[in-house]
């Protein structure tokens, strides 16, 4: 009888340590998951990291040390912030790379990633990645704003001067960013290469445009 009140004892104690143990995976891998994208991903979408250097960055910056390595052109690349779901690096000195994933309705996930170089201007390339690394076609996922929804037209600022910085834009510069705590993306209007004054008082009439995540694409949310 107490063999059996033993044997029955040591059971309960492993699946008790099992159940532990289960939850534990699976609370690490929830939150690795952008980390097992950006480690796996082709070395191809950023070319001037190898898998190595992405491993590298991994273990720095989960190891609280600054998450930088050498890339493929000789310069540093740093890993700045990496979460469950949201990742940000600097790629090079003139630019930097934000990757979010995103959930389908079916239960598997898209990956979006904004590109933006700055030179001096910042300008952002947008895409939109299935799991295996196949991009999604713009016009099903995102209805980009016109040039003219970016403008405000606020009672201090006359309607010619408005009219008079439109014609100033000789190529429209978008900055767009993922958010890191929620699936919204925000499109900036950048003013051009004009004097310093004037590119502050066409931001004071800039607006930004806002667009959040649905589950198979992005709906605009304006105010």
């Amino acid at each position: 009888m107490k063999k059996n009140v033993w044997l029955l004892s040591l059971i309960l104690l492993f699946a008790s340590h099992l159940s532990i143990y289960g939850n534990v995976v699976t609370a690490d891998s929830d939150s690795i998951r952008m980390r097992q994208v950006f480690a796996e991903m082709p070395d191809s979408i950023l070319g001037i990291l190898t898998k190595y250097n992405r491993l590298d960055c991994i273990d720095f910056i989960e190891n609280n040390l600054p998450a930088k390595v050498e890339n493929r052109l000789g310069g540093q690349t740093e890993l700045k912030c990496l979460t469950e779901d949201y990742l940000s690096l600097q790629l090079t000195v003139s630019s930097r790379v934000e990757m979010k994933l995103l959930p389908e309705t079916d239960g598997n996930y898209y990956i979006c990633m904004a590109r933006t170089y700055s030179g001096p201007i910042p300008e952002t390339t947008l895409k939109l990645y299935r799991q295996d690394w196949t991009e999604v076609e713009g016009n099903k996922w995102l209805k980009r704003p016109e040039y003219d929804d970016y403008w405000q037209m606020p009672d201090s600022v006359s309607e010619s001067d408005v009219k008079r910085w439109k014609q100033m834009q000789d190529m429209y510069l978008i900055e767009v960013t993922l958010s890191a705590d929620s699936r919204s993306i925000i499109f900036t209007l950048q003013p051009g290469e004009v004097e310093y004054g004037e590119a502050e008082k066409m931001k004071s009439v800039l607006r930004p445009i806002f667009f959040v995540w649905n589950g198979r694409r992005f709906e605009r949310q304006d105010s």
